[in-house]
């Protein structure tokens, strides 16, 4: 195969996945768009419950469909993409092989593959939808979970590897079933070229996404404001690109490593010439994916609000204890964050867990026990032991440090309009004093409690969310990875605050500070204020590149 050809097949790999991502999207947010809104699911009574799917029926019905033809396009994509790289697409084998459940099997498989890939700014079709936020992966900050991580995914690699031949065997070969898994995992062996141009297509990314942010780093050196503020936005197409055709290789190598008469003519990614007609479409896709999926950054607005996250200002601190609000005072936040969730007794006390552990290993959840139980226990979470607070003594502890409060309303089970009346009456008084912020991952928890407590509310949610102008969301909270430029446009336009959790490493900071991001919920107030100040004041943007690229999910 010339080198031609390999240009033109990797930009029409290219071209094909950028068009389904788009695709996907565009279906995804229509058919959840198209659906009921959560919150106005019934969740106290199996008769309403019912009701209300009769009710509903169609609309989940047509999400139903809309994800199963995605799939099956997805596995289109895989088999027609192997077949035509193999020269073997014929329209029998493509149909043939549609209606196998192994190749649908397989191609779950390579899913399963990619996710971890997309988490790190790859762009293979669906992976996007079932990565993991980042600020879950973050609070697991262990090396040994890191380490047993990587292992079980070289691991699982290996196996998927092994079953490389699955898709040829079935289709191809036209092998039984259980002759088909045989003589995949028989035949297959440890393929040197195989490794050794995976590893050359890893090191490409790895030096070019090196080269733009130390390429931005000398732009913030010498460069003015407009100049990095413009390359940035260039780097940005440029290192998307790469994702692209990164991919796309990946792809390549896959396929000319799953036929088993594999010559590995058509991975050789030294010499090969770029035409004019590959750079024009390499280019359409690199900005029309940036400017689809949020990543082409705006001026920022030198606003922003530093909040202390659990109520701590190192990790190191008990989190949601009225004992370290003094030290988490000192740090000066514009506000500190807790989480409240009510007892048996309606009596509402900080913690993040709705199940507490004592010192002697008994366990105790929150909502099924009195508070006159609950305040004697010594317990433990996290290598810290610690007594519950109650909310009532945090709000009058915060009102005289003169600390405003973000609360995060934990509301696990049904809550009645009388219990969020109760709530308002105990509360209100001091929260309004306070000039506290509510805000909550349940909505119908959230929308009912507005019509009582006189505050400023808004909702939390570790996904993106539609923004509208509801009266009931007056900001939104939203995990970092999952926010981009598209996001903070909409809640501007709607002339809301975004907040973003858990914000800590520098390049998370600097990305969200770039794309206007209004309020950093962080575990480091302190350090996270002066990283701010230094922001405003001089802009730069090597940090927000490595944020936006490597840890700002995106679908397209």
């Amino acid at each position: 195969m010339n080198s031609k050809k390999i240009s033109r097949q990797t930009v029409i790999i290219v071209s094909i996945i950028f068009i389904f991502n788009v695709v996907a999207q565009f279906l995804i947010n229509w058919v959840q768009g198209y659906q009921p809104k959560t919150y106005q699911i019934p969740t106290n009574g199996l008769t309403m419950l019912l009701n209300y799917l009769g009710d509903y029926w169609v609309n989940y019905a047509v999400t139903g469909v809309v994800y199963l033809l995605l799939w099956f396009v997805y596995v289109s994509l895989w088999l027609g993409a192997f077949l035509w790289l193999w020269q073997k697409i014929t329209w029998s084998r493509f149909q043939s092989g549609l209606l196998k459940g192994r190749v649908h099997l397989y191609a779950a498989l390579l899913l399963i593959l990619t996710i971890p890939l997309n988490q790190f700014g790859f762009k293979f079709p669906l992976s996007y939808y079932l990565t993991i936020p980042k600020t879950f992966l973050d609070s697991l900050n262990s090396q040994l979970a890191l380490t047993v991580g990587i292992v079980v995914y070289i691991l699982y690699f290996l196996v998927v590897m092994k079953m490389r031949f699955l898709i040829y065997q079935t289709v191809v070969g036209q092998d039984s079933f259980g002759l088909s898994f045989k003589n995949s995992w028989r035949h297959s062996q440890f393929d040197f070229k195989f490794y050794r141009n995976l590893l050359l297509v890893v090191v490409i990314l790895v030096f070019s996404l090196y080269g733009v942010i130390y390429g931005q780093q000398l732009l913030d050196t010498y460069a003015s404001v407009t100049i990095r503020h413009v390359c940035a936005n260039v780097l940005i197409v440029v290192m998307t690109g790469i994702f692209y055709v990164i991919t796309a290789k990946f792809v390549d190598l896959l396929a000319d490593d799953a036929h088993p008469n594999n010559s590995h003519q058509s991975v050789n990614v030294q010499n090969q010439p770029w035409h004019w007609q590959t750079i024009l479409v390499l280019i359409a896709v690199s900005v029309l994916s940036v400017w689809l999926s949020g990543k082409w950054i705006d001026q920022p607005n030198g606003r922003y609000l530093v909040i202390a996250h659990k109520g701590i200002s190192n990790p190191n601190q008990t989190p949601n204890v009225v004992e370290n609000l003094k030290k988490v005072s000192a740090t000066k936040p514009d506000y500190v964050e807790m989480d409240i969730q009510p007892t048996k007794d309606d009596v509402y006390v900080l913690s993040h867990n709705t199940k507490v552990t004592t010192t002697s290993g008994k366990s105790y959840k929150i909502n099924q026990t009195k508070w006159s139980t609950l305040k004697s226990l010594k317990l433990k979470e996290a290598g810290h032991t610690f007594k519950l607070s109650s909310f009532e003594n945090y709000l009058k502890t915060a009102n005289l440090y003169h600390q405003k409060l973000l609360v995060e309303l934990k509301i696990n089970d049904t809550i009645t309009n009388e219990q969020l009346q109760k709530f308002e009456t105990k509360y209100g008084p001091l929260i309004q004093k306070n000039h506290s912020e509510i805000q909550s991952l349940n909505q119908n928890a959230l929308k009912r409690a507005s019509r009582y407590l006189k505050v400023k509310t808004g909702l939390l949610s570790p996904v993106k969310n539609t923004i509208d102008s509801t009266k009931t969301n007056q900001f939104y909270a939203i995990e970092y990875s999952a926010v981009d430029q598209t996001v903070v446009r909409a809640i501007n336009q709607h002339k809301k605050d975004l907040y973003a959790w858990t914000v800590n490493d520098s390049a998370d900071v600097a990305s969200a500070y770039v794309i206007g991001v209004r309020g950093f919920i962080t575990d480091h107030p302190k350090q996270v204020r002066q990283q701010l100040k230094q922001l405003v004041k001089h802009t730069t943007y090597s940090d927000a590149l490595r944020g936006i690229l490597l840890f700002q999910k995106s679908a397209i």
